[in-house]
């Protein structure tokens, strides 16, 4: 795999950092953080009318269609700062589901939609009951009156409280189907909730949905869909953790040059070299993962796999020691709400725990198959 980027790659990196150094700092995300959306409208347009928001979907659906290199640019810069906004749970997961569904007519209006910024599409799939399993699915789809009647409980689903729609997973006859559902449909209750990276989710009741056979997404492979597109996800704030992690070294290394002790620097002292040189090697091995995950994110399903885990778990591993040493070299400033790198640790847990945590994770890398 060729890992230089080429002209038009190049060019993405550098909007995507004048648009975190101009318009997404930290103050403003604080700004952010408190309102009622919990992320910038504004923003969002932006991101469509740059076409961020199209990359990687189908051309017919007004898409750019490229390679994952470009949604994992986009990803680390998004995680450099800490940006709020849907961007992996839409243009990531969702798209790649529309795009694999069999619904052809109904997933390219949607698509269309995702790519001009005017429609936000949440999975919900995960159930009180699943863990991190795909095919435990308790939710069910009852034919009648020409359509479904959908029953069950949705749980964790990443930023559905801004959703106008929702792609639901239930089982049909013996199998498990997906359905896109209007945010407003009858019988759909929301119970939202702020995580612990300041983004939000929901848990999600359906009592019974009626939905049409036109709002049937597919019956075919849904496991199979839904896995290759949560490994694309996990891969995604792989990349966003990344983007973070370099963010609260750059960050410390500053910290350390600019305060003072017994006389001197603290970058002067032995230990605090150290630390910085650990943070720095979680760094670049955590790059390197990514690379591998990239050159394996089209490949069959079981070296996708086994490459995805490996990546989830050397990321995960290099966030909790770089964000905490992070924080225990800027002491107590470190813990606190007004000062950024206690931000970033916050968001690392949080990914962590995402679409399977590290024993699910060494569990799926160790299978043969």
């Amino acid at each position: 795999m060729d890992l230089t980027l080429t002209d038009e790659q190049e060019m993405l990196r550098d909007g995507l950092a004048r648009f975190i150094q101009e318009s997404y700092t930290f103050e403003k995300r604080r700004a952010l953080i408190g309102s009622d959306q919990g992320f910038g409208s504004e923003h969002w347009r932006t991101f469509g009318d740059l076409g961020w928001l199209a990359l990687g979907l189908p051309e017919e659906a007004g898409g750019i269609e490229c390679s994952f290199v470009e949604l994992a640019l986009v990803m680390e810069a998004f995680g450099s700062g800490l940006v709020l906004e849907p961007y992996a749970s839409n243009v990531v997961l969702s798209s790649r589901i529309l795009a694999r569904a069999d619904n052809a007519a109904l997933c390219r209006e949607t698509l269309s939609g995702m790519a001009e910024g005017k429609a936000r599409v949440a999975l919900a799939h995960s159930e009180p009951q699943t863990r991190y399993a795909l095919d435990d699915i308790r939710t069910t789809a009852q034919p009648g009156d020409g359509g479904y009647v959908l029953r069950g409980t949705k749980f964790l689903v990443l930023d559905g409280p801004s959703a106008d729609k929702l792609i639901v997973s239930a089982q049909l006859a013996g199998s498990i189907a997906l359905f896109l559902l209007d945010r407003g449909t009858p019988g759909v209750k929301f119970y939202p909730y702020r995580l612990l990276d300041d983004t939000f989710a929901a848990d999600i009741v359906l009592d019974d949905v009626r939905v049409t056979t036109a709002e049937l997404l597919t019956r075919s492979n849904v496991v199979a869909i839904l896995e290759e597109a949560r490994d694309r996800f996990i891969l995604a704030k792989v990349a966003e953790t990344l983007g973070g992690m370099e963010r609260v070294l750059q960050i410390t290394g500053e910290y350390v040059r600019s305060r003072s002790q017994f006389g001197q620097p603290l970058f002067r002292f032995q230990a605090t070299q150290h630390r910085l040189a650990e943070m720095f090697v979680e760094v670049q091995e955590t790059r390197s993962i990514l690379y591998c995950g990239l050159a394996h994110i089209d490949s069959e399903a079981p070296a996708r796999r086994r490459a995805i885990s490996a990546a989830k778990v050397v990321a995960t591993n290099a966030g909790r020691i770089v964000g905490g040493l992070g924080i225990q070299l800027h002491g107590g400033m470190g813990m606190t709400e007004e000062y950024s790198v206690g931000h970033y640790f916050k968001k690392f847990i949080t990914t962590e725990k995402l679409c399977g945590d590290t024993d699910y994770h060494l569990v799926r890398l160790a299978e043969k198959t």
